[in-house]
């Protein structure tokens, strides 16, 4: 990811912070008018639109700070990438999606970076602890 594509993520968060007041993903897609549903699913997170209305599932074992982090990574997936295009390049082209992936997990880090919990075993989950030393720490 470049250094311009980090900063437009960063200004993103501003925004957000500045028009909702606050940094919480599960008020920021109440405000945006984004549906988040706990389901029993095997991945951790997706989000997709149902007749034009976004919504995010989430797996319904997630709770905490866990919780939090995989609803910012999906709101980033809501507000910047077209679910359909994304699928159409995950499916039809040799187009590498991860970079959206990335993105989305850099947005998580630093629209999260003041509630991250002290000690890394609050996390409760390795993966996420991973994404947050990976960006916070570059």
């Amino acid at each position: 990811m470049t250094n311009k594509r980090k900063k437009e993520i960063l200004k993103l968060i501003n925004k957000l912070h500045f028009e909702f007041g606050t940094k919480n993903p599960i008020h920021l897609c109440r405000g945006l008018g984004i549906d988040i549903i706990s389901s029993n699913i095997e991945m951790k997170g997706l989000f997709t639109e149902v007749f034009s209305s976004k919504l995010i599932i989430i797996q319904n074992s997630l709770e905490g700070f866990a919780k939090l982090f995989v609803v910012a990574h999906e709101l980033f997936h809501a507000l910047e990438h077209n679910c359909k295009q994304v699928r159409f390049f995950r499916e039809h082209t040799g187009f590498k999606t991860i970079i959206y992936e990335e993105e989305a997990n850099f947005f998580a880090s630093y629209l999260l970076e003041d509630s991250i919990p002290f000690h890394q075993d609050e996390i409760a989950d390795l993966e996420i602890a991973e994404e947050l030393e990976r960006y916070l720490n570059e």
